[in-house]
């Protein structure tokens, strides 16, 4: 294939390499985190064992005892911090729940807040990086770089790279004393695109909450303000 790089036979999809998150402004209620699942590229991975990788995870698991870890799904909440940039493997399953634990109701209804802006208010700019050298993306032609069109500015629009900071991953949020803290308890993954997108003919996957906390700990993570933490769901 012309796509050696981002192209996925397995199921016919291209991939960029990096994608992007940069949360420009966040509003004072606004809980939308960016959910990424490492290794998984879509709904029906989050059903799929991963056998090949069963040596990492168990080195990454904890409190598992001698569980068959190739059903485990890791989890990685980033909550909107206005400045943040992420960044993730493009191959990654990512998702935005709303409301921010849409994951653990029965059911939704009404319409998501957008107003005000500075209470409700989520902006952000999504990009990804493809390969040089490959054609871009399916309808979506590349920017040309025109010297006669480039625009001088002396104006700084961002910090110095020097001044960015990393921000830790936390392994582990306390669980609040609810009937949700019992371990194994479902957290309902919903899925955007059609089918062949989704490779599940369903809009949700069901997972569970197996470890100690249960949904009460997905819960806190989904709920966090700017903790970036870890998790672990099982199919």
């Amino acid at each position: 294939s012309k796509y050696s790089t981002t192209y996925q036979k397995n199921n016919g999809q291209r991939y960029p390499i990096y994608g992007h998150v940069l949360y420009l402004q966040v509003g004072s209620d606004v809980k939308g985190p960016t959910c990424v699942f490492p290794r998984r590229s879509s709904g029906g991975d989050l059903l799929r064992s991963i056998h090949e990788e069963q040596n990492n995870l168990e080195e990454e698991c904890t409190g598992n005892g001698g569980d068959d870890h190739s059903k485990d799904v890791k989890l990685v909440t980033v909550p909107a911090v206005a400045g943040r940039l992420l960044r993730f493997d493009g191959r990654d399953l990512h998702a935005v729940p709303r409301p921010y634990d849409l994951w653990m109701l029965p059911f939704v209804k009404g319409a998501a807040e957008y107003e005000p802006e500075e209470v409700w208010g989520r902006s952000v700019i999504l990009f990804n990086i493809w390969p040089a050298g490959e054609e871009p993306p399916l309808d979506v032609p590349l920017d040309q770089n025109r010297e006669e069109e480039s625009v001088q500015t002396t104006e700084t629009l961002c910090n110095p790279f020097s001044n960015w900071k990393e921000v830790k991953v936390g392994q582990k949020v306390q669980p609040l004393s609810t009937s949700d803290s019992e371990p194994n308890q479902s957290v309902k993954v919903w899925l955007l695109g059609n089918e062949r997108r989704r490779e599940h003919p369903l809009r949700t996957v069901p997972l569970v909450a197996h470890v100690e906390g249960g949904r009460e700990v997905v819960r806190e993570a989904l709920a966090e303000k700017s903790q970036v933490t870890e998790l672990w769901l099982r199919q």
